[in-house]
């Protein structure tokens, strides 16, 4: 059994992950189901970037092995008049790249 470490330390994901949304959009990736979740709650892409960039931590970081290893973690700002939630998971690819795994 190989077991994988994490390749950035936990007190760097936040500042990845706004520097993915500001920088790096191409590393920024909406799962289907965030699509899918954005479309059916009247989320925008566009506010999903505002939490990614401003928005506070509401969760822990944890070190997650399903499917892909990467830390998750949820953000969350009022946008556009709403309170917006959403949740990422930072993997390892050709580059790092910040999975959009929801938004609430």
């Amino acid at each position: 059994m190989i077991i994988a470490l994490p390749f950035i330390k936990a007190e760097n994901v936040l500042a990845e992950v706004r520097r993915i949304a500001t920088e790096s959009t191409q590393d920024l990736i909406f799962l289907d189901h965030a699509q899918d979740r954005g479309v059916q709650r009247g989320i925008s892409a566009r506010q999903v970037l505002n939490v990614l960039k401003n928005g506070e931590r509401t969760s822990e970081y944890e070190w997650d092995t399903k499917i892909e290893d990467g830390w998750k973690l949820t953000l969350q700002r009022v946008t556009a008049g709403g309170k917006v939630t959403v949740a990422v998971k930072l993997v390892k690819r050709k580059s790092v790249s910040c999975l959009v795994v929801t938004v609430y």
